[in-house]
């Protein structure tokens, strides 16, 4: 069988943009099968699934989601929209899924997309892509594309884009159901030992040490971006089980999320391996740094902190001894939990590359603060050790050693 790509749009609005593209995808030989989640007047061109197909026996009819506010409707189409398309999923009749629109077709699309697994192409031409994308892409693998000119009309700019992101569905429909069988069987394959790392650029000399040290060993590192959507979606692979030990190095998303950064992984960050029951290995790698926008762009509540021009578009911002103390108290509350044994590695040298003497985050008093927390917080937990360490998070050693320890963990001695 030909590979099926399935398209979603909005076909009150987006009707012969929508004809267009799929003509695209046929003539590169995949099926294209459209659906329609247009919420405004009844569509002029008629999808392979309309809204009334995606309302099918439930309370709701597609003239009286067409009656609803816009908002309303939106939400309740993204919630039909949903289970449809993860059944065809499950069924089989799905190479990769796509989508055009605004802000309430990308909502309705991206909600989608979210619920479907990691590999299967996900690829959304939107008017928003180069805006703050975060809440819709989260933790997923969706590529979003920006459509230049608003999904309205065709012309020769949109026939370009629109054609480009035709030919991109249907090689991407063809990769699924020629390549992605095999990565999907090692990505399953329970014989391979995979350890997830969290790292930054000021902490990418030690975890890039620790890493190296677990391919040595015969594991399979898997090194996340402590980017907010980074920690989301190493947590995600912790609970479906793709990963089998988790050494974190990064925390700075703990501080984002009490502080206001912008690497905010959300609340439940680190709780994944330990409601797995993970072999789990903590450094606070990180915990001296909150990422915010650019310096041109700085909030106004952090006026006359200390901070660090990453680069042109990002500040770090140095966290205060008050806020050490609140990142401690947050894995305090997380890693007393562990229903198994964890260990925590307490850099004593410093928490990132610019975390030492000398160094625009030196601030020896708020890391004690933080160690101290820890201790004091965790003392007497079960399953919880935490071991002190002289060195810089960044010393030769110090990620072989935390390496060594998450195998010890993982019961692997026989490598060391």
């Amino acid at each position: 069988m030909k590979p099926t790509v399935v398209f979603v749009s909005t076909y009150d609005t987006k009707g012969a943009e929508s004809e267009f593209i799929k003509k695209h995808i046929q003539e590169m030989d995949v099926q294209c099968m459209t659906i329609d989640v247009g919420v405004g007047a009844p569509p002029a061109c008629t999808a392979d699934v309309g809204l009334a197909e995606l309302c099918g026996s439930g309370p709701h009819s597609a003239e009286s989601i067409r009656a609803m506010r816009r908002g309303e409707a939106i939400a309740l189409v993204s919630n039909l929209l949903d289970p449809f398309v993860h059944d065809l999923y499950l069924e089989g009749r799905m190479d990769a899924i796509i989508g055009i629109g605004g802000a309430g077709g990308t909502q309705i699309v991206t909600q989608a997309m979210r619920s479907l697994p990691f590999g299967l192409p996900k690829l959304m031409l939107s008017t928003l892509a180069s805006g703050n994308m975060r809440w819709y892409l989260q933790a997923s693998d969706i590529a979003m594309l920006p459509s230049i000119a608003d999904v309205a009309g065709l012309n020769g700019v949109t026939k370009l884009v629109f054609s480009r992101f035709a030919a991109l569905a249907a090689q991407s429909a063809l990769w699924y159901a020629t390549y992605f069988p095999e990565f999907s069987r090692r990505l399953n394959d329970r014989s391979i030992s995979r350890v997830s790392l969290t790292m930054y650029g000021t902490t990418t000399k030690g975890v890039s040490r620790a890493r190296g040290r677990l391919e040595e060993m015969g594991v399979e590192p898997l090194v996340f971006h402590a980017s907010g959507a980074g920690g989301q979606a190493m947590e995600s692979f912790i609970r479906d089980g793709i990963v089998h030990g988790v050494l974190d190095m990064t925390i700075a998303e703990v501080g984002a999320h009490l502080v206001g950064g912008l690497h905010d992984a959300g609340p439940r960050r680190m709780e994944a391996a330990i409601d797995a029951r993970l072999p789990l290995v903590v450094v606070p790698g990180a915990a001296d740094t909150v990422v915010l926008p650019p310096m041109s762009a700085l909030p106004e509540k952090f006026k006359g902190r200390t901070f660090n021009l990453h680069n042109p578009t990002m500040t770090t911002m140095r966290t205060s001894t008050e806020e050490c103390v609140a990142i401690g108290r947050f894995l305090v509350d997380k890693l007393r939990k562990a229903q198994r044994p964890i260990k925590i590695i307490l850099p004593l040298g410093g928490l990132s590359s610019i975390d030492r003497p000398g160094e625009i985050f030196y601030l020896p008093e708020a890391n004690e603060a933080l160690f101290a927390t820890l201790k004091d917080g965790l003392f007497g937990a079960e399953h919880v050790e935490i071991l002190e360490d002289a060195r810089h998070i960044d010393d030769e050693g110090f990620g072989q050693d935390a390496a060594d320890l998450q195998l010890r963990l993982m019961g692997m001695t026989d490598a060391l």
